[in-house]
């Protein structure tokens, strides 16, 4: 993925409530995403489609699967971020995400 394009996917995403409520909820504990869909009142597709962005920009993994009561398998999700930072500085903005050890910092203008 081009960097101006991963920026541009980055900020959209990083302005989605849902986006941001996935990543909190799979911070410590992997989650599915019926599981998720279910307890964060998103509907199941947006929940598909937001979790795989946010496995294309790198911010939530797949870490597993287990066996549903009905007997299917899903597949298990952690997030990846342990920090995240947004800055205005003039018509600049600053994104700090930090992910295991190493800190990704984005600068986009705005303007």
């Amino acid at each position: 993925m081009a960097e101006s394009n991963q920026r541009s996917l980055l900020l959209k995403a990083l302005s989605d409530q849902y986006i941001l409520r996935i990543i909190a909820y799979s911070a410590y504990t992997p989650r599915s995403i019926p599981e998720m869909s279910q307890n964060l009142r998103i509907p199941i597709a947006s929940c598909y489609r937001k979790v795989k962005l946010l496995e294309q920009l790198g911010l939530i993994e797949k870490v597993g699967s287990k066996l549903t009561i009905e007997g299917k398998r899903v597949a298990l999700y952690r997030s990846k971020v342990s920090r995240l930072s947004m800055e205005m500085h003039g018509s600049k903005m600053v994104i700090k995400i930090k992910i295991d050890d190493r800190i990704l910092q984005y600068n986009m203008n705005i303007i």
